[in-house]
């Protein structure tokens, strides 16, 4: 019989955390859309995603920051970088007008990759539900 293996959720259960703040950020936009001096905001996630991907696959192309900073100040680690650990998502201000129809968009987007994420979480979970249940026949 073949060993199955099983599948980390560390990083699905923090990219669902940033959809689930992504989600609170653009209703926020929208509902500031008329308010004078407002700041728009976005959550950066994905892009901290990709690096800590390459880095345990062993990839580093040297664009990495985070990895060659020589202030401490940037480390999030004791290889340079981000870990699957201290991955969070980050708002930032983004500035500039706001147009209601790409913060609609976004909002749509973001719920397809949320419920995308929920449901791949779901089937890990069920997985591992199943195997349990079916451990002992």
């Amino acid at each position: 019989m073949k060993p199955v293996k099983l599948v980390d959720t560390t990083l699905l259960e923090k990219a669902l955390d940033a959809a689930a703040l992504r989600q609170q950020v653009i209703s926020n936009n929208i509902a500031n859309i008329n308010t004078p001096g407002y700041d728009s905001q976005r959550v950066v996630f994905e892009s901290h995603l990709k690096e800590v991907m390459a880095l345990e696959k062993g990839e580093d192309d040297g664009w990495n920051v985070a990895s060659t900073a020589v202030d401490p100040e940037f480390q999030l680690n004791s290889s340079g970088g981000f870990d699957a650990q201290s991955l969070r998502p980050t708002v930032e201000s983004q500035g500039g007008p706001l147009d209601i129809n790409q913060e609609m968009g976004n909002l749509a987007k973001n719920q397809i990759m949320y419920n995308a994420l929920a449901g791949k979480i779901s089937g890990v979970y069920g997985t591992l539900k199943y195997i349990i249940d079916n451990s002992g026949r």
